[in-house]
């Protein structure tokens, strides 16, 4: 595993790259102390990764899974919604955490979540595409849709974690795939010739 870490003083947080690494997150959540966790998924993550709540058990975190449906569609504030009733229902806090595992969807729609629950909680990025991996799960952005635009209606929140298993890679269709290795090559022409 490689771990990098972004500096941005108290908002510093740490990006852990590499193989098999999933079922080693409930290790990693423990050393930050959460109270509890709430892990936000969609079905394809939970089936691909197996018993999404298993995850963070390690960690010593009984989870609440909230699972919203598969697709760009869903990037909405009626699902946001749903989310914050779950968390609620759920009894999460201030010193509670979001776990987003999943593709940009999910990494956005939870982000935009955690940074205006309770004026904001902790995140930690799941990112299980490669578009995920490489964009949307550092910087902090965070955001949903609305039907006048993408990502209208959104906030700056930095992860506490990213923690990507790039074998999570292997379930993602071709297509996807592409899309992921288009914004790498993107990054290339922007910023680096060597590594284009």
């Amino acid at each position: 595993m490689e771990a990098i870490r972004v500096e941005l003083g108290e908002r510093s947080y740490e990006i852990c790259i590499g193989p098999g690494i999933l079922p080693r997150l409930g290790e990693r959540l423990r050393e930050f102390h959460f109270s509890r966790v709430a892990l936000v998924s969609n079905p394809p993550y939970t089936r691909s990764t197996g018993h999404a709540s298993e995850l963070p058990e390690k960690g010593g975190f009984d989870a609440a899974v909230v699972t919203i449906p598969d697709g760009e569609e869903y990037k909405e504030l009626l699902w946001a919604y749903h989310i914050y009733g779950e968390l609620l229902k759920h009894r999460l806090d201030r010193s509670s955490a979001l776990i987003a595992l999943g593709g940009g969807v999910i990494g956005d729609m939870t982000g935009f979540v955690a940074s205006t629950y309770m004026r904001g909680i902790p995140l930690v990025q799941v990112p299980t595409t490669l578009l995920a991996q490489v964009d949307s799960s550092v910087g902090g952005k965070t955001g949903v849709n609305h039907p006048e635009g993408k990502n209208m209606i959104g906030t700056f929140h930095q992860p506490r974690l990213v923690w990507a298993d790039v074998d999570t890679l292997r379930t993602l269709p071709r297509r996807e795939f592409l899309a992921g290795m288009a914004e790498v090559i993107k990054y290339g022409v922007i910023w680096d010739e060597t590594f284009f």
